[in-house]
């Protein structure tokens, strides 16, 4: 029997990763930003998304149900929580993402350690909470 609601096929495509940052990176250039904020969620916060929002997956090739990815000119990371550290290392480019364990690293702490005074990071409004954007702040 098919699947009707949820497909369990491997989307993960880590070759094509190398290009998308790359865009990515020319057009923050573009925009004056810094940085991006890749979130797992959608628009709606959920855990399980449509494959049109698979953002973190398209850029990271990470295809696990909880996850971020904070892409800046000089270097990129994807945050995982323990249940996905084998997973990241198996699905992503690790010569162009840091895999970082949210817990020991939450992205906020990340962002401001690599971050310099002045610069500026970009995120979808539509893909964060208030708090989350509070907390970024």
């Amino acid at each position: 029997m098919a699947a009707r609601f949820q497909t369990f096929d491997e989307t993960s495509d880590r070759a094509a990763s190398g290009p998308r940052v790359a865009a990515l990176r020319a057009e923050l250039a573009r925009q004056g930003l810094d940085g991006f904020i890749v979130p797992r969620a959608d628009r709606y916060q959920n855990e399980y998304v449509p494959p049109s929002d698979e953002r973190l997956a398209w850029i990271a090739g990470f295809t696990g149900s909880a996850g971020s990815a904070v892409v800046h000119a000089d270097r990129a990371a994807v945050f995982v929580d323990g249940r996905y550290t084998l997973q990241a290392r198996e699905q992503i480019d690790t010569e162009l993402f840091e895999i970082v364990h949210l817990t020991d690293t939450p992205l906020d702490q990340w962002i401001e350690m690599t971050l310099r005074e002045g610069q500026k990071v970009g995120y979808d409004p539509w893909l964060h909470t208030v708090e989350g954007v509070v907390r970024l702040t």
